[in-house]
């Protein structure tokens, strides 16, 4: 062997990072070259979620709103539309009320006169709107479903609606007979067939009106107030005390007594609702309040007008019976979950197929 050959350059070697060139093969089909940053060959680009943000999974009903940034703006705009929102149906169904008594020759209670059915009607229908304008707001401004204000399994619970009903219309009833006995309202001459149409009203719309102020309060403003907290605790409190204390704000009352009754009501309707994961129990518990007081207050021929009286002077220490009975109820449902705990929205979140996925198993139809 010749010394020249062995000085010959030794083969070049792939330099780091660089795949080795591989020949083309004769016959094979060859794949057009792709731009930076494009796609592989028959991979999807992710599609946009649309639709509703799904309720997050395993977490308590005042939870739902929760995200890593606390959105306190946000929050303070849910709020601001649902007591704005508030205003504008109660004052919008005020004036509509006092034009139609004027068309029917009756002077309302804005317009110097008595209080009539078409006033009281006007007064319910402002406060049953919070129930579908909480669900917009919800929908409109955290994107999450308005069904998701009925409880942590995004419907109305009618098990727990009836249990419940079949056990605080007796001790409501038992409260609210003793309480008109012992704090009467001065009354006013009723015609038979005003009588008859405030009653007609009063069963239809006062637990409506009640199931609003529920779906605004203890649904969504609980929620929204809740979301700012960090911590599991905190959140429960800020949910508790900041919905407790619009609840309070929007009765305009100046007595401090009414106002400490209504504070009350508010809070342990909103730890009512933390424990049993809805609103059902609320619901119940404020519609029989309301439309059993506003049926003795028919029987009893009050003047509608005084009894609505909520200036300073207007209650007094019996106030304190009510809130006892409200704490009472809340610490037997605390007691009664007391193994369970709170209710939690389900663990798992099942998408709904589309039409290229197979049915789950069990699921199919039949």
């Amino acid at each position: 062997m010749n010394r020249e050959d062995d000085q010959s350059p030794p083969p070049a070697s792939p330099q780091p990072h660089e795949a080795p060139t591989v020949p083309p093969v004769a016959g094979a089909e060859q794949e057009p070259p792709q731009a930076p940053g494009a796609s592989p060959a028959g991979a999807t680009a992710p599609r946009r979620r649309r639709g509703p943000r799904p309720v997050p999974p395993g977490v308590e009903y005042h939870r739902v709103l929760a995200r890593e940034k606390r959105g306190i703006w946000r929050g303070i705009a849910a709020l601001t539309l649902l007591m704005v929102g508030m205003l504008v149906f109660a004052f919008g169904f005020a004036f509509l009320g006092m034009f139609v008594d004027l068309a029917l020759g009756r002077p309302g209670p804005m317009n110097g006169g008595g209080f009539t059915p078409v006033a009281m009607a006007a007064s319910l229908l402002g406060l049953v709107l919070l129930l579908p304008w909480s669900m917009l707001v919800q929908r409109w401004l955290y994107g999450v479903r308005g069904a998701s204000l009925h409880s942590v399994r995004s419907l109305f619970r009618m098990e727990v609606f009836g249990r419940s009903l079949l056990v605080v219309l007796p001790i409501w009833t038992v409260y609210l007979t003793v309480f008109t006995l012992f704090t009467p309202y001065p009354t006013t001459a009723w015609a038979a067939a005003d009588l008859i149409a405030m009653f007609g009203i009063v069963v239809l719309l006062a637990p409506l009106q009640s199931a609003g102020e529920e779906y605004g309060f203890r649904g969504l403003a609980f929620r929204v107030a809740a979301s700012w907290g960090r911590g599991p605790r905190t959140a429960l409190v800020l949910g508790v005390v900041v919905s407790s204390l619009l609840f309070m704000v929007a009765h305009l009352a100046l007595d401090p007594w009414l106002n400490l009754y209504y504070f009350v009501f508010g809070a342990t309707l909103a730890l009512i609702t933390w424990r049993t994961g809805g609103l059902e129990l609320a619901v119940v518990v404020h519609a029989v309040n309301n439309t059993l007081a506003f049926l003795l207050s028919l029987t009893m021929h009050t003047d509608f007008e005084e009894g609505m009286e909520r200036t300073v002077g207007a209650g007094s220490a019996v106030m304190l019976l009510p809130c006892v009975l409200l704490v009472g109820i809340t610490a037997v449902v605390w007691f009664r979950t007391r193994d369970t705990g709170p209710a939690t929205t389900p663990a798992e979140h099942h998408s709904e197929p589309t039409a290229t996925s197979e049915p789950a198993r069990g699921t199919e139809p039949r």
